[in-house]
């Protein structure tokens, strides 16, 4: 049941506001409770002050003592004890009660030297006692008042039991409408988890739908769109890759089983054998130059954090690719020309910008007829550094320039696909060149040849 985020969210609810309503109530029963407890002592206090006017009237009158006797008796219609002093002496009371409470409670001693009105409880006969001392003509009276407290006990009482009764209500009422509350609030959140729930890998294409984009779950509910969204391109991307590799590994698997059938079909002559394996080889040759590319690529897609950096002379790199590839230009008659300035220094992974330049130097030799001519030219500055290479081959159709770098893409001419690349060493170059924050373009003219430029950030 606590694993419901509605219930929990309603049990929050319910302890911060019960909390603040114990806490609040608390407040107003002290507050009420003492509020009336002075107002009981004003009230017999003004009682006491009243017996006092009629204690200084009978004394002006010299009538002290029948007149306080008669003012006293006249307190035993309602409930309340009175009694009289002067000169610590009692002159009148009626009853027992209240001088018996004076001499208990040694109220007498509390009055300061102020001389000012002092109250106490007696808890036996549960009753408020008041002794008011005032002076008359440079004598000292005093006035004791005893008052039940049955009344005000019982108002305090009712108002607690108002307070006791209607807090449990009060608390089972926002409990309720906390939870409805926290239902309303999460019905979103329960109509997304439904939708998400029927989204898999082969229907990446559907989208959560919210009724409020602009809210915090519609805003959630947009970021899990754009993640649907990242995915399916991933996974369209994967399967496309999966499917051109696939296809590319097809053709070279099933000339090796076909000429390995046909061999083993029948004895052959020495020549035969040799001719079959031959093609064998060059078929794994080609088997082998697909998965290290396809190596590359993934290693080159697994981010930054797996990209090992360190310094080195991007001229002496360019320099060292081009006195590798000078054997296979000479071999097609092919004049390869290598300018570079002196120390370029770049961070960056070696291997990857080697088979980058190593990529770009093998495509326009080996798309460049005899006699036809590569250039190789490094320059940099402070912030960046240029590679551009050229050649003089058969160029590429303007409908296909765009797609050049795509995987496994190869022009539909007829004399390049014969001569069977992979579809994958552009690829490498352009994320070569993204791995390092840099970029790639591409000018081409049929028949005039190709520019490849790459542009890397110092």
């Amino acid at each position: 049941m606590l694993k419901s985020i509605r219930v929990r969210l309603t049990l929050w609810y319910l302890f911060v506001f019960g909390a603040l309503l114990i806490v609040f109530s608390t407040y107003i029963y002290s507050s009420v409770s003492r509020d009336m407890r002075r107002r009981f002592d004003a009230s017999i206090l003004r009682n006491a002050q009243a017996m006092a006017s009629y204690v200084t009237e009978f004394a002006e009158r010299q009538n002290l003592e029948a007149g306080a006797k008669e003012t006293v008796q006249e307190l035993r219609e309602g409930r309340e004890s009175a009694a009289i002093y002067r000169e610590g002496q009692l002159i009148a009371s009626n009853g027992d009660d209240v001088t018996a409470a004076v001499a208990s409670t040694r109220i007498q001693d509390a009055v300061g030297p102020d001389r000012k009105p002092a109250y106490i409880t007696d808890p036996r006969a549960n009753r408020r006692l008041v002794y008011m001392p005032f002076e008359f003509e440079n004598v000292k009276y005093a006035i004791a008042m005893f008052e039940p407290l049955d009344k005000l006990e019982g108002e305090i009482a009712h108002m607690r039991n108002v307070i006791l009764v209607g807090l449990p209500a009060v608390l089972l009422l926002a409990a309720g409408g906390g939870f409805l509350l926290a239902r309303k609030s999460l019905q979103p959140m329960v109509v997304i988890s439904e939708q998400a729930e029927h989204i898999n890998a082969t229907n990446l294409n559907e989208r959560l739908e919210v009724a409020h984009p602009d809210d915090e779950l519609g805003r959630l509910a947009g970021v899990f769109n754009a993640l649907l969204s990242r995915l399916d391109t991933s996974f369209r991307v994967m399967r496309e890759f999966m499917a051109d590799a696939s296809h590319e590994l097809r053709t070279p698997l099933t000339i090796i089983h076909g000429e390995a059938q046909v061999s083993l079909a029948q004895d052959r002559a020495a020549e035969e054998y040799k001719k079959s394996l031959g093609i064998i080889r060059d078929q794994a040759k080609r088997m082998a130059r697909i998965v290290s590319d396809m190596l590359a690529l993934g290693r080159a897609e697994a981010g930054d954090q797996n990209l090992r950096v360190e310094e080195l002379y991007l001229n002496d790199l360019v320099e060292e690719c081009c006195q590798a590839a000078h054997s296979l230009a000479v071999t097609s008659h092919i004049l390869l020309v290598c300018e570079t300035p002196e120390d370029v220094l770049f961070l960056g992974n070696e291997e990857l910008i080697r088979r980058m330049i190593v990529n770009l130097l093998d495509n326009a030799i080996h798309y460049t007829p005899d006699g036809g001519s590569v250039s190789v030219k490094l320059t940099g500055n402070q912030t960046s550094a240029q590679l551009v290479i050229s050649d003089t081959g058969i160029g590429i159709p303007a409908d296909c320039v765009g797609r050049v770098f795509d995987r496994f893409y190869r022009v539909n001419d007829p004399r390049i696909r014969p001569n069977g690349g992979s579809g994958l060493g552009l690829s490498i170059v352009k994320l070569a060149a993204e791995s390092h924050c840099g970029s790639v373009k591409v000018v081409s003219e049929p028949n005039r040849g190709s520019t490849f430029t790459v542009a890397l950030p110092l």
